[in-house]
């Protein structure tokens, strides 16, 4: 009996062609790779059951024998026929029932300003008014930050396309500055909006091919106070968690004397706030006094100053790098470093040609920073050093060039991974539905869908929390994937390249499965095998194969290389280890 191990070593490889990845993992989802084993990811539960977005405080009303109601908001909401609501916290009302109230809707008809209607699945039995509540508009979140206030509570803040909430003292608050300038969402399909010859002259066109130029948010906490910026708005916002009688601000406001225009905020380990692209000059950096985020004018007495980018690039984002600021600029980065008296701060450059492909990629690990440029990855920890890649045509030859500003990037320290999420796609897709994710000290890759658009590291809270598309937070790596939302019918599984078993023009014939795999409860995972006599021969497929206490299961088929798939359980955790097969030479075909 010849046993012959057939596991690959850890990570999925997509470049090249899969006879050219023979012996290796070439395709998986809902995998990770640790120390070397192939593993199931964590899955996710609601850290908040309602999406988020713009906030409105309305009452319902209710009819006689009818399954619609009137939602009466204290604001003008600005909504429209076909849009998307949510109602959140309404008691039963006239013969309605409160879960029938609660849901998701899509808007009927709007009579006024303040007024608007959607159809229940109850019928109404009497006209009535509900007392005030919660209607959502959801919008998708595109920045995220975390902290603790003074108190030890948490906060959570969520940047949208729509506006700004926060999570605090277990209370979701919408904190839109008033005037604020959302994200430039492109949905412009008229005429010269898709390729030239793309359907009938003269006509709208059903979908566009425009840049989504998406903008990005940037956070940081200026004690507890929480500090923002959002580059298609340009100012810089203060939020207070105790604005001086123990409760929150209602709103975030403008700070005082900082400057518009910005591209992004960020607070120094001295204390400055310091502004990327100040007063809309695109190479400025502007701060403001240490202590005094008021007082933005240089002075013989005071910190506050400013200075140019050395080069001719955009200044786009800054991230903290131990004692450094490192500024992305559209040629590459910077770095901003504390001197002293008098200048304050000084610039360097610190690499060229390494653009991000979007601010939203750069991941800060604390030990290094890496991001995806146009063509490649980087990293930086001191010196920019570019990241080879074995899933790089994965990504690179399926990212449209008008949505890779959708493209962002997370860190997950528990198991020692940078994620990047993107989109793939019709050129509509906006948001990211695809991932990789590299587990930088193993330099293994994996890859799979996930529909997701924006994400923070566990720390202030126990695990890592995410948000998708349509506004819904989820806490990510908490229990096995069984009944994660929206996971449907998917299962975790992976693919392996072909698996040469037999040596020249010989056949090999398949006698016995051997599993190597640990878990709570067999089976664990389900082992399929398909086989081809030459490369590019037809596949066969020679069915699934799972496994008791006894650790084999006879079998019997033949090829010259097979290929295996391996399927794991939704409801426990699984690791492979070395699959072996009994194998017997047999003659030529």
């Amino acid at each position: 009996m010849a046993l012959l191990p057939i596991t690959p070593p850890a990570g999925i490889i997509k470049n090249g062609t899969d006879y050219a990845n023979k012996g290796r993992w070439v395709d998986g989802d809902l995998v990770r790779f640790e120390n070397g084993y192939l593993k199931p990811l964590g899955g996710w539960t609601y850290f908040r059951e309602k999406p988020i977005g713009t906030f409105f405080v309305g009452t319902v009303t209710t009819a006689s024998s009818s399954a619609n109601i009137t939602i009466t908001t204290t604001v003008a909401h600005g909504l429209a026929v076909g849009n998307t609501i949510v109602l959140e916290g309404f008691a039963a009302t006239g013969g309605i029932t409160a879960t029938e109230i609660n849901e998701t809707f899509t808007i009927a008809s709007v009579p006024s300003t303040t007024t608007f209607t959607v159809a229940t699945a109850g019928s109404g039995t009497s006209a009535a008014t509900s007392s005030s509540s919660r209607v959502i508009q959801p919008a998708t979140p595109i920045g995220m930050y975390s902290y603790k206030a003074n108190n030890g509570e948490e906060i959570l803040a969520i940047g949208t396309r729509s506006g700004v909430n926060v999570f605090y003292n277990d209370v979701w608050y919408d904190i839109t500055p008033a005037g604020f300038s959302g994200d430039d969402v492109i949905t412009s399909t008229g005429y010269g909006a898709y390729h030239y010859g793309v359907e009938d002259y003269g006509d709208e066109r059903s979908t566009s091919a425009l840049n989504f130029d998406t903008k990005s948010f940037s956070f940081d906490n200026w004690g507890e106070h929480l500090v923002f910026c959002f580059a298609g708005d340009g100012k810089i916002y203060q939020w207070r968690p105790d604005a001086g009688s123990g409760s929150p601000d209602a709103i975030a406001t403008a700070i005082t004397n900082a400057p518009t225009g910005c591209q992004a905020v960020i607070v120094s380990n001295e204390r400055h706030l310091i502004a990327i692209g100040a007063g809309g000059d695109p190479r400025k950096i502007a701060w403001s006094e240490r202590e005094n985020n008021t007082n933005w004018t240089a002075s013989a007495i005071n910190s506050a100053g400013d200075l140019q980018i050395p080069t001719g690039g955009k200044a786009n984002y800054a991230v903290k790098y131990k004692n450094d600021i490192i500024i992305f600029t559209d040629v590459g980065i910077n770095k901003l470093s504390y001197v002293g008296n008098p200048f304050v701060y000084g610039i360097q450059d610190a690499g060229t040609n390494c653009k991000a492909i979007s601010s939203r990629s750069i991941v800060s690990s604390g030990d290094f920073l890496s991001w995806i440029s146009e063509n490649s990855f980087f990293t930086y920890n001191g010196i920019v050093k570019e990241l080879k890649s074995d899933v790089h045509d994965y990504i690179f030859d399926n990212l449209q060039q008008n949505t890779q500003q959708s493209t962002f990037g997370a860190h997950n320290i528990d198991y020692n991974e940078i994620w990047w999420f993107f989109p793939v796609g019709d050129v509509d897709q906006l948001s990211p539905n695809k991932y990789i994710i590299w587990n930088y000290l193993d330099n293994s890759w994996s890859i799979g869908s996930l529909n997701r658009s924006s994400w923070i590291d566990q720390g202030v809270f126990n695990n890592p929390i995410a948000c998708d598309v349509d506004g819904y937070v989820y806490e990510h790596d908490k229990r096995t994937l069984f009944n994660s939302p929206g996971i449907g019918s998917r299962k975790p599984f992976c693919t392996t390249g072909p698996l040469e078993i037999s040596n020249g023009d010989r056949v090999a014939q398949v006698n016995q499965i051997l599993p190597d795999e640990e878990t709570t409860t067999l089976p664990g995972v389900t082992l399929n095998f398909s086989g081809k006599f030459t490369p590019l021969g037809a596949t066969t497929d020679f069915g699934s194969f799972t496994f008791e206490s006894d650790g084999y299961i006879d079998a019997r088929f033949s090829a010259r290389q097979v290929q295996m798939k391996v399927e794991g359980s939704l409801t426990q955790d699984f690791q492979v280890g070395n699959i072996r097969l009994d194998v017997k030479a047999r003659g030529r075909r």
